[in-house]
């Protein structure tokens, strides 16, 4: 198909307008997770064992979730039949190992193929997990009645990160609501010190990616934001074979130390303690975690 030049001019126009430099969340804020086309492309990315970027392998999976054990262990007195949920759940790869070593697990998540086939390997190998499709920033008192009480809740990957600090504060306040008193929260979370607070701008050709099933020209723009402590990525996908273009941005929040702690205190979470990456596997893919109990 020859792309249509109009098409072209009219991208080129909306690239050249688009706000410069942009701000994060005003200009845009996550890609489109929900998105049924883009989750089930984003699917076969979660099962690559060749790529950390959505989830990570599962040997890696199975260290971080021997390292939990040991942590719940430690902290709870049990190596067995502890309700645990896993916030952004993915594919279920978190919760399908937790219930193989005896534990039971809820997940939840914003995107719908990740989902199904959580559950189908759930259901497939008789695990004792539940899924549930939910709205991190939206969990109302009925979404938080199906979770029910949980001894464990895990946040993985930095996506904490996605979210401006008054939305993580009062997600955080919801989350620690089905949190049994004593409990225990695991939350991997990029370091202040990690992000990039040089502006950048690139641009590719790929033959396919999660922005596009087919080839397109993929242009990537990279904004700090000193003020909010945040950063911006915004990518325009031009479909090679149209002409179309699409506009993404993706934001991450930085937090200090204290902080995060405070946020975690506000919530009835404390005790906090920041470990290293659990493997070291790769700084791009991997981040300290910090571990804090509900009060009593």
């Amino acid at each position: 198909m020859t792309p249509d030049c109009g098409k072209l001019a009219r991208a080129w126009t909306r690239i050249n307008e688009d706000a410069d430099p942009p701000v994060p969340w005003r200009d845009g804020n996550k890609i489109p997770w929900h998105d049924a086309d883009f989750s089930e492309r984003m699917l076969g990315i979660h099962l690559d064992q060749g790529s950390h970027m959505a989830s990570r392998t599962i040997d890696i999976i199975n260290h971080h979730v021997g390292w939990l054990c040991d942590r719940l262990q430690a902290a709870l007195g049990k190596d067995q039949g502890l309700r645990v949920l896993d916030v952004g759940c993915g594919p279920g790869l978190y919760c399908h190992e937790l219930a193989r070593r005896g534990h039971k697990a809820v997940g939840f998540d914003f995107a719908p193929a990740p989902l199904r086939h959580a559950q189908e390997v759930a259901e497939r190998e008789g695990l004792d997990c539940t899924f549930h499709h939910a709205d991190l920033t939206d969990l109302n008192d009925e979404t938080l009645a199906q979770f029910g009480k949980v001894d464990a809740i895990t946040f993985w990957f930095g996506e904490f990160n996605s979210f401006r600090k008054d939305v993580a504060a009062s997600f955080l306040k919801r989350l620690s609501r089905v949190l049994e008193p004593g409990g225990f929260l695991a939350l991997e979370v990029q370091p202040y010190d990690g992000f990039v607070r040089e502006d950048a701008t690139d641009w590719q050709l790929h033959a396919a990616s999660p922005l596009c099933d087919g080839p397109h020209f993929w242009l990537q723009r990279h904004n700090w934001d000193e003020t909010v402590q945040a950063e911006i990525t915004v990518y325009w996908i031009i479909d090679a074979r149209t002409g179309e273009a699409e506009r993404f941005a993706q934001c991450h929040q930085a937090w200090k130390d204290e902080d995060l702690v405070a946020a975690l205190g506000d919530a009835g979470l404390d005790g906090a303690v920041f470990e290293p990456p659990i493997t070291g596997c790769d700084e791009r893919f991997e981040f300290p975690v910090v571990t804090v109990r509900k009060g009593r």
